[in-house]
């Protein structure tokens, strides 16, 4: 495992694509010391490589979605996410060494990006297309060093001192450098701030969500203060968060806007206009084991409502909470639905959210047209309006000026059509906002679990705890133990507190 681990970690075996536009993901040949970058081509090929490591892992898609559900309570797809009983000595889920694996895999990309399109000269690159891919790579960097610090460290903490930060690389990883101490958490912060904000500066406007653009960094940008400061009540930096959602509100882009069709908007995946940065997935890519491998196996043959229903039992799509909630909603109807089973030999149907498993593998295969449009949706163009609402509510907005956005975004909907909301005081507010990101993200980006973490129900309760029957949260569980496989292969790395 070692052996493997040490592989894993310094391989340099980055593939070079093609950096058309539908973002290729099937490598064309290996990269190597000598094999090098040189020119613009070589450079724009190896960022779209960053793409690849993003979308051929589930740790950046639906099983890290599907993970944080658990943990807030929704869901359990995970018993080792939901009981959050793991530790260095005893890690309950293969997620834990799995998905740190994968992120530094993205990390290594991206550094090498950097470190190697940064030693371009001016003969071998337009300096504009050298800044643009220097952008985009630090923006992929910055998107997963927070994918990192959300479920390795203590991004909650207001102590900029607190160690528990991230194990930070700006360099491709080689066998001299595997040992490297943790940042603390300011510094963590600082790092990713300091790539988005270049990002922010050097980015284009979005033109396709196949790849990030300026946009997309306003809005990581906001929802990392968001997530931070709501977690404990603060109000440092929201409005700074307010301003960059406004931002991208205001200032229209082509190609990003809302969808009146719900179930078109699924329909669509990638496609639809809604999403600011998606999970493509190209013609000639196995879109069944891709990133897709939870929304098209697992979510349907495990954490699904077996049809047809058992006495007493729900169309639930196997909520353990909030069905209640989801299923008065207008939107359950669409986004929820029978598939196919994933597995051949078992003609089955089963319940569950058809907005991500869509058909299932079988029916999906042979649809015609096939529809295999697997997506992760790490953002998509109602998610502002939330974000807005929120954010004027915990910046001092009265609570008709919060609700105004959520309902502004309501109207837009033509199927199904969604009632204006009217919240009476500010707990039944900051509630409707709660359900609100419940309703139209839940297993699309983690947003519905990091809300859980800042919103309180009325006896003043956390919703991760309200949702898991009164069990009082232990924050220091809310992320993850370092691998023990990193602790005994990195001197240098502390474990997370309370978690050896």
């Amino acid at each position: 495992m070692k052996k493997i681990f040490c592989i894993l970690l310094i391989s340099l075996c980055f593939g070079f694509i093609s950096c058309e536009d539908n973002l290729d993901l099937s490598p064309t040949y290996i990269l190597s010391e000598k094999n090098a970058i040189t020119n613009a081509i070589q450079a724009r090929a190896v960022v779209n490589g960053i793409y690849q490591t993003i979308v051929d892992s589930d740790h950046f898609s639906g099983q890290l979605y599907a993970s944080l559900a658990s943990k807030s309570g929704f869901i359990n797809c995970s018993d080792g996410d939901y009981n959050m009983e793991y530790s260095e000595s005893n890690e309950t889920t293969t997620n834990i060494t799995y998905r740190w694996l994968d992120y530094y895999t993205t990390l290594n990309t991206a550094n090498f990006a950097i470190f190697n399109i940064e030693k371009l000269t001016d003969s071998q690159i337009e300096p504009n297309d050298k800044i643009t891919l220097l952008a985009e790579a630090k923006c992929l960097r910055a998107f997963a060093n927070i994918n990192l610090f959300w479920n390795y460290g203590h991004w909650w903490s207001t102590d900029n001192a607190n160690t528990n930060g991230i194990l930070y690389r700006d360099k491709p990883v080689t066998f001299g450098t595997v040992q490297a101490a943790r940042l603390n958490v300011g510094e963590s912060y600082q790092k990713i701030f300091d790539d988005l904000d270049f990002a922010i500066i050097n980015l284009p406007s979005f033109t396709s969500n196949r790849y990030v653009s300026k946009q997309f960094a306003k809005v990581l940008k906001a929802k990392i203060l968001l997530y931070r400061n709501g977690f404990n009540g603060g109000t440092a930096n929201l409005s700074e968060a307010l301003a960059l959602v406004n931002d991208v509100l205001e200032n229209h882009v082509s190609g990003f806007s809302m969808q009146g069709d719900l179930a078109k908007v699924y329909t669509d995946s990638w496609d639809s206009n809604e999403n600011l940065f998606s999970s493509y997935i190209s013609d000639n890519a196995d879109r069944v084991n891709n990133v897709s491998s939870f929304y098209s196996y697992s979510l349907i043959f495990s954490y699904a409502t077996r049809l047809p229903l058992a006495s007493g039992q729900e169309l639930d799509a196997k909520l353990i909470h909030g069905f209640d909630w989801f299923s008065a909603d207008p939107r359950w109807n669409i986004v929820t639905g029978e598939v196919s089973s994933p597995i051949i030999w078992d003609p089955t149907k089963r319940f569950t959210f058809t907005k991500l498993a869509r058909l299932g593998r079988l029916d999906g295969q042979n649809a015609n047209p096939e529809d295999l449009k697997y997506n992760t949706y790490f953002f998509r163009y109602p998610e502002l309006y939330i974000l807005k609402a929120e954010l004027l509510a915990r910046t001092g907005a009265s609570v008709a000026e919060a609700i105004a956005p959520i309902n502004e975004m309501r109207s837009k909907r033509t199927n199904p059509v969604l009632p204006s909301l009217n919240p009476q005081n500010e707990q039944d507010l900051m509630d409707t906002i709660f359900k609100e990101y419940f309703f139209e993200t839940f297993l699309e980006n983690g947003s519905e679990y990091f809300a859980s973490l800042r919103f309180k129900n009325n006896a003043g309760i956390l919703w991760i705890e309200a949702l898991r029957d009164g069990e009082v949260l232990n924050i220091n569980r809310l992320c993850y133990p370092i691998p023990s496989i990193e602790i005994e292969l990195n001197k240098e790395i502390e474990q997370n507190t309370d978690l050896k």
